[in-house]
C-alpha cells in the first residue's frame, strides 16, 4: 500500500492547555514563530505539539494491546511495555549503541506498534505527525487564566466539621504561617539595608544580627507549621492555554502504509472520540476537543473520522 495522508482538523470546545519543560513568556506553552511581519519580525502563534497527539494514539493502541495479552494470562514483560508505550530501547540495545537490520526485521514483524511508531535507536517510525496549528494567516498566542486554590479555613463550616484536636492544629499552624509570613518580610527587609549599606560603604554588623535574629524566626515558625509548610493558600492555580473556539489544523502520514496501520490510527481516534481531551488542566476545564480526519490513499478521499463529545467515533467510508 502507498503512503496514507491524514488530513486534520481539531477545534477546541474548551481552552487548550499544554505544559512543556521549558521556560517561556508563557508559562511553558509551545509557541513557535510563523511568517515574518512586513518589517521582517517574526510573527509567534501558539499550536499543539505533535508529541501531544502521537503520544495519545501511541498509548490508547499499547494500552489496548496489553489488556488483550493480561487477559490472555501473557502480560507484557516491563521491557516490552517500555519499548512499545515509549518507545525506549534496553539497556543492552543503548550499550550497544546500534541494533543491526535482522534485528530491526524481526522487531518490526514482531510488533506492529513498533513497527509503525518506531522504537529507540534501530527501528525507525513510519509514523509521521504534524503540529496541529491555526490556519494559515493566523497568529493565537496563549492567554493566561487565573487561578487560586482555596486553604480549609476558607470554606465556611469546614473547620468544624474537624475533629476538636485536628481543628486546633489547623488553627495553631496557620497562626504559624502568618508569623512566618511577617518574619520573611521583616528578613527581606534587613537583606535590603544591608545591600544599600555596603553600597555606601556603611558598617552593617548590627543589621546582619538582626537578620540572623529573623532568619531564626523563619525557621522556627516553618518548623510550627509542620506538615502546613507549604500553605495551599500559596499555591496558584493559574495556566496558560489557547482560547475555546479554535480550530488547529495538522497532518498524520504513514509511510509505506500496511493494511493494519489505519486500523491502529481508526483505533486511536476513536479512543480520543471517547475521551476527547488532550494536554494539561482537564480538571479545571480544558483540552475537550472535536474534530474531523480525512483519509487519503493516492490524494483520493477513502474515508473521514468525526471525533469528539465523548462518543465513539463516526467513520463515513466512501
Amino acid at each position: 500500500m502507498s503512503h496514507i495522508v491524514i488530513e486534520g482538523a481539531l477545534t477546541t470546545v474548551g481552552p487548550l492547555s499544554i505544559a512543556m519543560p521549558e521556560d517561556n513568556d508563557w508559562g511553558g506553552f509551545p509557541v513557535m514563530s510563523r511568517g515574518v511581519d512586513e518589517d521582517g519580525t517574526p510573527r509567534k502563534t501558539g499550536y499543539l505539539p505533535a508529541t501531544t497527539l502521537r503520544g495519545f494514539l501511541r498509548r490508547a493502541v499499547v494500552t489496548r494491546d496489553m489488556k488483550k495479552a493480561k487477559d490472555a494470562g501473557k502480560p507484557y514483560t516491563l521491557q516490552r511495555a517500555y519499548s512499545e508505550l515509549i518507545g525506549q530501547d534496553s539497556e543492552s540495545e543503548k550499550q550497544a549503541g546500534e541494533i543491526d537490520l535482522l534485528k530491526i526485521r524481526e522487531a518490526r514483524e514482531k510488533s506492529p506498534v513498533i513497527d509503525l511508531f518506531g522504537s529507540g535507536l534501530g527501528v525507525a517510525s513510519r509514523l509521521r505527525v504534524g503540529h496541529f496549528l491555526p490556519r494559515e494567516n493566523v497568529y493565537v498566542l496563549p492567554e493566561q487564566y487565573p487561578g487560586v486554590r482555596k486553604d480549609l479555613g476558607d470554606t465556611d463550616g469546614v473547620l468544624g466539621l474537624l475533629s476538636d484536636e485536628d481543628a486546633a492544629g489547623y488553627l495553631g499552624r496557620s497562626d504559624a504561617n502568618s508569623r512566618r509570613a511577617a518574619a520573611e518580610s521583616v528578613a527581606k527587609s534587613l537583606a535590603g539595608k544591608i545591600r544599600a549599606a555596603r553600597r555606601k560603604g556603611e558598617k552593617t554588623e548590627d543589621l546582619e544580627a538582626e537578620l540572623a535574629e529573623a532568619k531564626k524566626l523563619v525557621e522556627k515558625h516553618k518548623q510550627e507549621m509542620g506538615d502546613m509548610q507549604v500553605s495551599s493558600r500559596t499555591l496558584a492555580a493559574g495556566y496558560w492555554a489557547l482560547p475555546a473556539g479554535l480550530e488547529l489544523i495538522g497532518r498524520i502520514v504513514v509511510m509505506d502504509a500496511r493494511e493494519r496501520d489505519l486500523d491502529m490510527i481508526e483505533y486511536g481516534l476513536d479512543r480520543l472520540s471517547r475521551s476527547p481531551v488532550l494536554g494539561a488542566q482537564s480538571a479545571r476545564g480544558c483540552g475537550e476537543v472535536e474534530g474531523v480526519f480525512k483519509v487519503l490513499v493516492e490524494g483520493e478521499e477513502k474515508k473521514q473520522v468525526t471525533i469528539g463529545g465523548y462518543a465513539p467515533s463516526v467513520v463515513d467510508d466512501f
